[in-house]
């Protein structure tokens, strides 16, 4: 009898199928660099700076991939000499995340990608709905002005890549 699987387990066995597929598909290096699925071999990114924005999820159950996703695709793409600019953005109740009160057990992890690089960003307009002061974030955490969402379009604009969970 096989168990019907949650949402969150089907979101997570997708992600970790991808994940698994990233390192060999996309930055697999071979005899003078074999070609990424956006046609740019690994040559090309350790030229050219890989930007990409996180918007966190809203809903909790989601949380515990996060950190995961984020860190395994970071490390992936530094382990191929890639240079990559990541940015965690928040917006709306995903500034909870963010939030010892709410997510203290993400702390380390999300502390270590800080010092890998990784910018995070809560959503200002957030902040000022759910009465949240900055000093309740962690130490390591901006605010998005004026709103987490603008920030995304302004990341979008400037060509970084948008990943959104669902």
């Amino acid at each position: 009898m096989i168990k019907e699987m949650t949402k969150v387990q089907r979101v997570l066995r997708v992600l970790l199928f991808a994940l698994a597929c990233v390192p060999v598909s996309a930055f697999a290096q071979g005899n003078g660099g074999s070609r990424a699925l956006d046609g740019h071999s690994t040559a090309y990114y350790q030229h050219h700076t890989f930007k990409v924005v996180f918007e966190v999820p809203a809903n909790p159950k989601l949380w515990p991939a996060v950190a995961l996703v984020v860190t395994h695709n970071l490390v992936s793409m530094m382990g191929h000499n890639v240079h990559v600019k990541a940015i965690m953005v928040a917006p709306g109740p995903a500034i909870h995340y963010f939030m010892s009160q709410f997510n203290a057990g993400d702390y380390k992890r999300l502390e270590r990608l800080h010092e890998l690089g990784v910018r995070f960003v809560a959503c200002n307009a957030a902040l000022v709905a759910f009465h949240v002061k900055r000093n309740q974030l962690f130490p390591f955490v901006g605010v998005a002005y004026p709103s987490g969402v603008v920030y995304l379009l302004k990341k979008q604009a400037q060509g970084y890549s948008y990943y959104v969970w669902s």
